[in-house]
Order: structure tokens, then sequence, then C-alpha cells
């Protein structure tokens, strides 16, 4: 797990640009991608039949009418099952024209079994969203909070940030621009955000009993509900004037036409009277909403019954058909079918594209449910292995020139990965991010140690290219608790490195080079040799940032000697260039060389382009530091091709930067003009930090001002 074993073969190319050579008249006529912003449409879908709130919206109208000078904020406030949801989202939908830069949504689960979402997970998933790249994302909370109100400001977006808990899992994620809106659902008044951040507040009530009457009449039909008054306005007290609780009934109903309502109020009587309550602070509300599940529930078939309750074991804000399909056991075609019926019943909510969700009652319920299921365990493992089985094959696409051992599994699941190619594995990892990092958590708690220690390694690929913080450092640490249980020390010491990478990179070093020496020391403790030379580059790196040049040195040397005798000839080229770039440091450029250009040799024998795109740039970091102007160019445009060629978008920038470096140096100010705004233009696309620096080298153009010098890569 180097640190450079990542960000390979970044995107896909689709229009040309052109940079001069040194001598001006050489074209390199490359493809890169087109840049355009991003609009995210993630507004979950409108809602069939909607009854009511018509004062609600209007209100909420109101709202948008309104010329604010600060961003606006309505919290819409009510008790479970009263349909907060269900208006914000129909209302997002009516208005969605009103923000043409895009609409964001989060649901934050802040009433979930399971953890709710942390403002962190929830920033990385908008600035995803927004265009920003994994690496580009800013570790730290406060950080990432700028970048998003940045890249909002001015831009007319709506955010709707569902099933809020408190106002400080809300707080990060609002906008900064009065041009936005944010919508934010919970049971809770959230008074501190109105106190403190001028959110106003919608608080629903239940339907009245004309709305309650009008959502049930387009759910089971006008002529069926004014033919039996009085047994339709029984059912709608006994649903307790709930939206939810209504759909519910409303779909069991039309499901069974030949019965009349009088027989399915006395149905419903019956179960209510029979149990317990939900434990809601809302006693009549509670007791309606769980009488008209486990009466809707009992009306599935086996099938049908069985994977409800097999989903209440799923621990994540979603789920697909596929992970449906080996919770039950059952063929893909049938869960698909299944979920279906679960869907028409209102039971389970469509979630985009082979999606679905619970409404966050109903997953209380099914989790209940669960319990009760003596074939639980083996379901749950069947989910936890699938998970863990796909998250392997996506990682062997990502990071396919990776020697490293991966995770082994004893048998293939039933349900094949739903991708086949590098680029369906990253958005399988992007859509099953949060699933996946629950499923690990979800292991560690029902004991399965085995599976928890090993989603760390599975998950490698994808964490170490788009850089989630928080599920990285949350998963690496729950993984290693279960690998100590299980007195596993080699997977511990794989784990115990990792985590430092992540350090590293958040350039917490001091952290970083403790992990690192953790773990190199249980590498030596069971005689893992083998494996150290990983930890002490990674450890030399450490030190090199500290400035301890002498113990970097140290540290790849030792690497280097175990590396050679094992000839492995990527982990050696990793070393040399390692190795040369301490040596720019401390001004030794002949063995800077020396070693840099050994690198890229081996890195072309093995065809590593990603790493010839590394050596190419630190060969012409030296070639620069040393004045040798043309020679840095030349290493400059040849690492160029290669960015371009694997579609490294950040790398390609990094080179742009450095081109119109030494343009600039040469008093060609309009050829450093044209390479900056065109790295310019790609570092705002990506939301990378590096656009303000460009923006000041772009002023200070022509003023005599010192450029900024970028730190080459290791």
């Amino acid at each position: 797990m180097d640190g450079e074993a990542t960000n390979q073969l970044h995107g896909t190319a689709s229009n040309v640009v052109q940079v001069r050579d040194v001598h001006g008249d050489l074209h390199l006529n490359q493809p890169r991608p087109t840049i355009r912003p991003v609009v995210p449409h993630q507004l979950p879908a409108d809602v069939r039949q909607f009854s009511g709130r018509d004062d609600e919206l209007r209100q909420l109208d109101a709202l948008l009418a309104e010329k604010p000078s600060a961003v606006v904020i309505c919290a819409i406030a009510g008790t479970a099952g009263v349909g907060k949801t269900a208006l914000a989202v129909r209302w997002a939908h009516r208005a969605r024209d009103r923000f043409p830069d895009g609409q964001l949504y989060v649901d934050l689960l802040g009433y979930s079994p399971d953890a709710p979402v942390q403002p962190a997970q929830a920033l990385e998933g908008f600035l995803h969203a927004l265009g920003v790249s994994g690496d580009a994302v800013p570790p730290r909370l406060d950080d990432q909070a700028a970048l998003y109100r940045s890249l909002l400001d001015g831009r007319r977006m709506l955010v709707v940030l569902d099933n809020a808990s408190s106002p400080d899992q809300v707080r990060p994620l609002l906008p900064g621009s009065a041009s936005c809106f944010a919508l934010v659902t919970s049971r809770s008044g959230l008074a501190g955000l109105v106190a403190r951040n001028g959110a106003q507040r919608l608080t629903l009530d239940l339907l009245s009993h004309n709305e309650s009457l009008r959502l049930l009449r387009d759910l089971v039909g006008v002529g069926r509900v004014d033919a039996e008054p009085e047994s339709s306005a029984t059912l709608v007290d006994q649903c307790g004037r709930l939206p939810l609780a209504l759909r519910v009934a409303g779909e069991r109903a039309a499901a069974e036409p030949d019965l009349t309502l009088s027989e399915l109020v006395a149905e419903l009587a019956d179960e209510r009277g029979r149990l317990d309550l939900l434990g809601s602070d809302d006693e009549d509300a509670s007791t309606a909403v769980r009488a008209v599940f486990s009466w809707s529930y009992r009306s599935l078939s086996p099938p049908a019954a069985r994977l409800f309750r097999l989903l209440g074991l799923h621990p994540g804000p979603d789920f697909s058909a596929p992970v449906a399909a080996e919770l039950a056991d059952v063929p893909l075609p049938q869960a698909k079918r299944l979920l279906l019926t679960l869907a028409g019943a209102h039971l389970v909510q469509a979630n985009g594209p082979g999606r679905y969700r619970f409404h966050d009652v109903l997953r209380l319920y099914a989790a209940e449910l669960a319990e009760s299921d003596e074939r639980r365990l083996e379901a749950a493992r069947r989910m936890l292995c699938w998970y863990l089985h796909c998250a392997t094959i996506a990682d062997s696409l990502l990071l396919p020139l990776v020697t490293t051992p991966r995770v082994r599994l004893p048998d293939p699941p039933a349900t094949p990965p739903p991708f086949t190619t590098r680029s369906e594995a990253l958005a399988w990892c992007e859509s099953e991010a949060a699933n996946l990092a629950a499923a690990a958590r979800h292991a560690h708690q029902l004991g399965e140690h085995s599976l928890a220690a090993q989603f760390p390694r599975a998950l490698w690929g994808y964490y170490d290219l788009r850089k989630p913080w928080s599920d990285w450092i949350t998963t690496y640490e729950i993984g290693l608790s279960s690998a100590r249980l299980l007195k596993d020390d080699s997977t511990c010491a794989g784990i115990i490195r990792a985590l430092g990478v992540a350090y590293y990179d958040l350039q917490r070093f001091d952290e970083a080079a403790a992990l690192f020496e953790e773990s190199l020391v249980i590498r030596r403790a069971i005689g893992d040799f083998a494996s150290t030379p990983g930890n002490l580059d990674m450890l030399g790196s450490t030190y090199r940032k500290q400035g301890d040049f002498a113990a970097a040195l140290d540290c790849h040397r030792q690497a280097l000697a175990i590396r050679l005798e094992s000839d492995h000839k990527r982990g050696i080229a990793v070393t040399l260039n390692r190795l040369g770039s301490t040596y720019r440091d401390l001004e030794r450029f002949d063995e800077s060389l020396d070693h840099l250009n050994r690198s890229l040799a081996l890195r072309r024998e093995i065809g590593d382009l990603h790493g010839q795109g590394f050596a190419l740039h630190s060969i012409a970091a030296t070639y620069e530091q040393l004045g040798r102007l043309d020679e840095a160019m030349e290493a400059y445009r040849e690492s160029l091709v290669v960015r371009r060629e694997i579609g490294d978008r950040r790398g390609e920038a990094e080179i742009l930067l450095c081109l119109g470096k030494i343009l600039a140096r040469r008093d060609r100010p309009d050829e450093a003009r044209d390479v900056w705004t065109e790295a310019l233009a790609t570092f705002s696309d990506l939301g990378a930090p590096q656009a303000s620096d460009v923006v000041r080298m772009l002023e200070g153009l022509g003023h005599g001002e010192e450029t900024w010098r970028g730190e080459p890569p290791a």
C-alpha cells in the first residue's frame, strides 16, 4: 500500500489542447477532458400521491419570493411519519427551476438505529457531487465546509438536509450565499438552528380529516371510499391521520379490492388491539403506525415478508437488488420482483435506479422483525461477504499494479458484482461508500471479526483514490480493533501502515511516523521482513517532510536493500524515486538524477505509466533546481504526455503549472499565461485548492513577483 500506488487511470479524454515546448514551436496535441461546471440533481423521486399541505407549500413559496441578504434556512419539524420528507421533496421538485445551478440532497439518518451520517461524510459526498476529485477534498471539516461554501457562492442552489438529529449535524452543511436555499427536516424543533442561524421553523401537524380522506381517495379510489364513508373515517382515525400510515394502509386496501373497507377496518382494529406501543412520545401516533405496519406486513407473501424483515439487518442508508438477493438467498430476478412488491406496498421507497431505502420508522420496524428470524445471522454474513467480495474485485480493477495480498474469501457469492470495468467499479464504490463503511462496522458489532478485519484491505484502492477521510480512518480503526481481537499481527501491521498513509496525507506527520514505526516493529517481530520496505519508504518520506533527511535516507536505503534481494521491480522503482527526491532536498543533484533515472527505466520496463509520470516530474524538478531549464521543460513535457494518456487530470494541471513557471522565468509571459490559464481551468473544475495559487501567479505576471514553487512528487 505505497502512497504512490494510487490515482491510476483517471477519467476519459474528450477534446484537444495544445502546449508549446521550450522552443515555442512544438505543439502537444493531447486529449483532455471537457471542462464544464457540474450541476448536481440529487433530489429523490417525488411521491405519487400527495394530499394537503397547501398552506405549508405556500409558506415555502413565500420564503422563496423574498430577496434575502443571507442564506434562507427552513426547518420542517414534526413527529415520525407526519410527512416531513414528502413535503420537502414535493416542494423541492416544484421549485427546482428556481435553482438552475443544482439541487443537493442527503439523508442524515439522524434517527437511524445505526450511526447517523457525520457532517464530514455528508460534505465529502456534496463536494464529489460538485465535481471535486477525491485528492482535492481538504482533510479538515472546517476546510471542507469552507470549500463547499466557496463552490456554492453566488450559485442558485437548493440544499435538502433530510432527517437531521441536531443543529451541530446541520451547520457545516449550510451554504453561505444568499442565492442558496437550505431545507432541513427533523423530528426535533432544531431550536439552536433557529436561534443561532436564523432558520425559520415550519411545524407539521397531523393531516386534517378531510386531507386524510383525500389522500385515501387517491390511494384506494374515490368510489370505494365514498361508498363506505363511516369505514373510511374510521380507517383515517386508525392511521392517526399520519401520511405514512395512510399510504401503507391505502396500498393494502388497493391490493385487496374484493374486501370491503369495513372488513379491512375490523382487521386493523384486531391488529391494533394486540400490539404494544412503539415507544414514541406520541402514544396515539405510534400505536397507529405500528398497527398499520404489522397489518400490511402480515398480508405479504412469505418470500416478500421474509425479504422485508431481512432488509432490517442492512446497516446502510439504502440498498440495491443484488444485496437484497444475497440477504434473502434468492436469484437476482426474484429479488427485483420482491422489492417491487415491497415498494408497491409503501414498505420501501425507490431511491434512484435500482436502489431502495426505508422510511426511518419502517427501518426500525423491519429491524425489530429481523430479531425474530432464526436465520438472521446467516443472512447478515451473506450480505457482509457480498460487500467484501465486491469491494475486493473493485480494488483489483482500481489498482491493478499493486502486488500486496488481497482479501481471500472462501467462495464467491451467488450474486456477482454489478460491474466489470474500472469505471463501473469506481462508480459502484461511490454509490456504495456509506454502505461499505457501515458493513465494516456491522461486521465488528456482530462479532464477525474475520470479515471486519478484511474490509480495510478491500477498500484501500477506493479510499486512497477518493480520500474520504472520515470513512477511511473510521473503517480502518474498526478493522484494526477486530484484527487485534483475532490476534492477527500481520493484518494489524497492514492496517496500521495504511492508517499512517491517511495521516501522512492529512499532513499529521508525527502521528503518521508513530504508526509507520508501530507497523514496522510488528513486521519485524513476526519475521515478515518482505513487507518492511513499504513501511520504511513511508517512514522515510515522513522524516523527509519533517526535515530529518539523514533519517529519511537511512530508511530508504534499508528499503532498497531488501527490495533488491527480492528483485521486486516496482518496489525498487518506488524506493529509487523517494531516494532521488531526498537527494534533491540535500542538493546532491548528481545522486538525485542517478536514482530518478534508474526509477524511470524500471517503470518503463514494467509498463507503469502512472509511475513514469511521477519519475519524470521528479527528474524535471531536479533539473529545474539545477537551472537546466531546457532539460526540465523536456521532462515536464514528457510527464504531461503520460498524465494525459492515463487521464490524470490533477497531475496534468500540476505539470502545466510547472511549465508556466519556467516560461515566466524565461520572460515569456504570454505563453506562461496560456498554460496557467489551462491549469486554472482544470484545478477549478476539480475544486482543487491550487486554483487560488494559479490566480495569484497570473495576477503577478509581468510584475516581477516570485512565482509559486510546487512540491514535486516523492
